[in-house]
């Protein structure tokens, strides 16, 4: 359960910071395999590469670890993430993200797929963001940035090269969550660090909708067969289209 002052905080704010969600030893393994799987992709030439080939993505962790697996079930931030999208709600996406040693800055951003909706855009939350720290987030090494409320701005998105004054970084031990509503603007920071800076990117939609991937195609047998059924209403099998004819 979240608390009055959690759920007014995203509520109001539009993010909620969850600190010390997991230990830093499950954080460091977290990281730690993440990395592996970054490398590998990196040298069998597929690996996801953007921000100058700064900033890598890999994608599809639910079939790359029962680590992974474990993860994205976890109690508070699924109580989170229904509390914004609904007790049905379903797996978008699920990621790591590498931010890498001088990558500038990612711009201020909305969720997919609120960018391309026209506006006024729905106020009650479609789709959130779990942003898992795997390294300390600080003001160096690329902390996210958000601006407080501006989920509530319906019929306005970021503009590209802009600063705005209400943008603030949010900054953590390893091991915490963040959840942020998907129409908030937000974006990583520049690291200015000579060091990886690492997170899970754990992406929920409201069961309607059609997610960023699409799990029941892509995940395998094994790991359907031993899903439990929380993981197996995420993976969207409770949100299958009506085949009736």
């Amino acid at each position: 359960m979240l608390t009055d002052i959690e759920e007014s905080q995203l509520d109001e704010h539009g993010f909620l910071l969850l600190e010390h969600a997991i230990t830093a030893d499950e954080a460091d393994e977290l990281r730690d395999l993440s990395m592996s799987l970054a490398a590998q992709e990196r040298e069998a030439g597929r690996g996801y590469m953007y921000i100058d080939d700064k900033a890598q993505r890999v994608w599809n962790l639910v079939d790359k670890g029962e680590p992974f697996e474990r993860a994205i079930q976890h109690p508070r931030v699924l109580t989170a993430m229904e509390y914004l999208l609904g007790e049905d709600c379903t797996l978008s996406s699920f990621t790591v993200n590498v931010i890498g040693p001088d990558a500038t800055e990612g711009g201020l951003h909305i969720d997919y797929p609120l960018g391309s909706m026209p506006t006024p855009r729905p106020n009650f939350p479609l789709v959130a963001n779990s942003v898992w720290f795997l390294d300390d987030f600080t003001l160096e090494n690329g902390a996210t940035r958000c601006i407080p409320g501006s989920h509530r701005r319906l019929e306005a998105r970021p503009e590209p090269n802009v600063q705005y004054d209400d943008e603030v970084q949010i900054t953590a031990p390893k091991g915490s969550v963040m959840i942020i509503n998907g129409s908030v603007w937000h974006g990583s920071s520049a690291n200015h660090t000579n060091r990886d800076r690492v997170a899970l990117l754990g992406f929920f939609c409201r069961a309607f909708l059609k997610p960023q991937q699409d799990h029941l195609k892509i995940v395998s047998q094994k790991v359907i067969d031993r899903a439990t059924p929380t993981l197996t209403r995420l993976l969207g099998f409770n949100s299958m289209p009506n085949t009736n004819t």
